[in-house]
Order: C-alpha cells, then structure tokens, then sequence
C-alpha cells in the first residue's frame, strides 16, 4: 500500500507525453501547444481608432472648442491609405485606419459637428490618444503563444486574428473503459431485486469529455477471468489509456488485477492509503496506462479527480496536472478515526468550504451538489469550524 503523495508520484512518474500533431486551429480547443507560435504579423497591422469620433493632429487642438473643419471619413475596412491636412479633422470609426498625419482621436461623444465644423470640447489632446499603434498588442516574429499553452476559446482568438491556421499539438489519448459487474443493469432495462443501474461508464465519459477527450471505447465483461482477460486485451491494442471500474478488491469475483498479470500489464502499486477509494490499482505496459477504479461510484470518482485527470493532462502536454488547490477554512467541524487519508466531497461558497453529508463510497447525491473535493491527511484528522483545509476545484 502506497501513501496518496507516493500514488501520485508513480503515475507522474510513468506519464509520457503522447506524441505532436497538427490540428486546424479552430479544432484545436483544450489541446496544448507542441511548439511555439510565432506572431506572423503585427497586431495591430495599422494604426486604428479604438473610438468612434475624429481624427486630428493633436497640437491643431490650442483650447476647448476649437473648431475644425471635416475633410474625409475613415471606416472600419477602408483599403485606401488617407492623410490629414493640418488644421482638418476627419471622420473616424473604431477599427478604421488612423490617417497619415493624425496623431490623435477625439471620441465622438466630446465633439460637436456643426456645418462641416467640428468642435472639439476637450482639451489639452494628448498625442497618441484613442490610437492603437502597429504592434501594440504583439510584434512580428516574436512568440505568440509558447509551447505549452492549453489552448482556450481566447487562444483561437487571438492566433485566427494573425492569421493562424493551423498548430502544432500534442495528441489526445484513446481511452478504453471497462466495466465489470453482474449485478449490473442498463438504463432501461427493468429493475429486479438484487440488481443495480450501471451508471459509471457513462459518469466517467462525462467526466473524460469534460477534459476535452471524446476517442473512447467502452466495454462490458462478465465476472469471470476470461472475459475480464479478453476485453482488457482487445481495449489494450487501440488505446492510450484503460480504465477499469470494479473487480479490483479483494472479492472471489474481482478479477481486474489478475487479468491485468495475463496480459503482461506491469502493476506499479495496488491500494492506496485513502478512504474512499482504498482499492487503487495502477499498471502500465510500455506506455500504455492502466487504471483499475474501485467499483463503487463515489470511490470510482474521486480515483478518476485525484490521479487519472493528472496523468491524462501529463500525456497531453498540461503543466496544471492537478486540480486547483486552495486552503479555505471549513464551515463545520470534521473528525475521523483511522489510519487512512480521507476525501471528502465538499461545496466552496465564497470564502469557505462546506464538507456535505453523504460521504460512504457509494453515495453520489453529495458528488452531484460537490464542486470541490476536501483532502484530510491523518495528520489532521480533527478539524474545528474556521480551520483551514486542503480543498481541490472541481473547476476547469
């Protein structure tokens, strides 16, 4: 048995970086950046006016209200290149090109036309005013975004307004889920006595999808050693990464870690010293991840939250493997006895974290109302109302 920081360590440890491929930018949301992108333009590529208003040459403009008169227009997508006459003003609007001459924009809501003049009701007009400069936001040639970057809806953004087409990402991985149990119905099927709804498959690939991976395969077996030695194989030979929910206890029908010995998996540890979710199992077989989860829900889960998350975001090139961390005080006291870290689904709420009832390993209404998980080592198995505590974000 393995502490929770050692479980973590083994699997950062065994996770490799998938390899690069390269993607259109805009299929490219959640991945991450194999290699740095390089601004190909400047941004902006021209002087434009971030105001609606005029264009004028800052030192034309001696007192408030000085008038001038208009000579031209300025829209947003204008191609011709204009230039400012000294004491003229003209006609601007936000995104257009700054005129050759202006050195600055008057917003529109200080100025007043009158007769093809227009006066200017503000003053001094400091130089460079309401002026985005060539390059303001980003030069030419320099790193735009470097590798690394988990690529979000602003990154697309940013890299469509360069001109960016495509990136250079590290792959997804495959994921292959197994799910074990004969006491397990599926939805729509009627409900007898001794049978359960089988609804683990479907939270994990909810939670997988969550994180942007959609390539996954899942399959059932039986609780029998061929059948739980068959479908780890064939989910073994297209995927990256195999999770497993259920067989992995100590049970006459867990079958999960024996299986994994059949296909030759290399076991790195089984059973970490948590509740819930004591029955851990972690393997590999060359690069290949193998995850077997305890059955029961709750313990399936916070497995997935507290080790297989970081080692998908570690293949896929995330520094952030791991949740969010904060240390907030708890609205109520907690104790436990034990020798067993514990986590404990929880809810933040402004400035503090609330532990929720319903913590045992099978119970998934607290997970349901949870945005957060709270993580008590043995050490501090008392907690009193306003202690802080390690609390992990459920937030992505």
């Amino acid at each position: 048995m393995v502490t929770v920081n050692e479980a973590k360590q083994k699997i950062i440890a065994n996770s490799l970086v998938l390899p690069s491929e390269t993607r259109r930018l805009e299929n490219a949301l959640g991945h991450v950046l194999a290699q740095d992108i390089l601004a190909p333009i400047s941004l902006p590529s021209f002087r434009q006016s971030s105001m609606d208003g005029y264009a004028v040459i800052h030192s034309d403009i001696l007192f408030d209200g000085s008038s001038l008169p208009v000579s031209g227009e300025s829209k947003a997508g204008q191609t011709e290149i204009q230039k400012l006459l000294p004491g003229t003003a003209i006609r601007i609007f936000t995104g257009a090109p700054v005129p050759e001459g202006a050195t600055a924009v008057v917003m529109q809501e200080h100025t007043v036309l009158e007769n093809g003049y227009v006066s200017i009701q503000e003053f001094p007009v400091n130089a460079g005013k309401n002026v985005r400069n060539i390059g303001q936001q980003i030069q030419a040639g320099v790193v735009a975004l470097p590798k690394g970057t988990y690529i979000t809806p602003g990154s697309i953004g940013f890299l469509l307004g360069m001109g960016v087409e495509n990136v250079e990402v590290y792959r997804k991985p495959k994921i292959g889920l197994l799910v074990t149990g004969d006491e397990l119905l599926k939805t729509g099927e009627p409900l007898v006595y001794g049978k359960i709804y089988e609804s683990n498959s479907a939270m994990l690939v909810a939670a997988l999808k969550e994180e942007n991976i959609a390539d996954i395969e899942v399959k059932y077996a039986a609780d029998d050693l061929d059948s739980t030695i068959a479908a780890l194989n064939e989910l073994s030979i297209h995927n990256n990464v195999i999770l497993a929910t259920g067989g992995v206890s100590v049970g006459d029908y867990d079958f999960v870690g024996v299986a994994l010995q059949a296909i030759q998996a290399e076991t790195v540890f089984y059973k970490v010293r948590q509740k819930p979710g004591k029955p851990l199992l972690f393997a590999k077989k060359g690069e290949k991840l193998f995850f077997a989860l305890p059955g029961n829900p709750a313990s399936s889960l916070v497995c997935y939250y507290e080790y297989v998350l970081p080692a998908l975001r570690m293949i896929t090139g995330r520094q952030d493997a791991f949740l969010k961390t904060l240390r907030l005080p708890s609205k109520y006291a907690y104790s436990f006895n034990g020798e067993r870290d514990e986590f404990l689904k929880a809810l933040v709420e402004e400035d503090f974290v609330t532990p929720l009832d319903g913590q045992e390993s099978f119970a998934l209404r607290s997970f349901a109302m949870a945005n957060a998980i709270i993580y008590l080592p043995v050490t501090q198995n008392v907690v009193a109302e306003g202690d802080l505590v390690e609390v992990h974000l459920l937030t992505f």
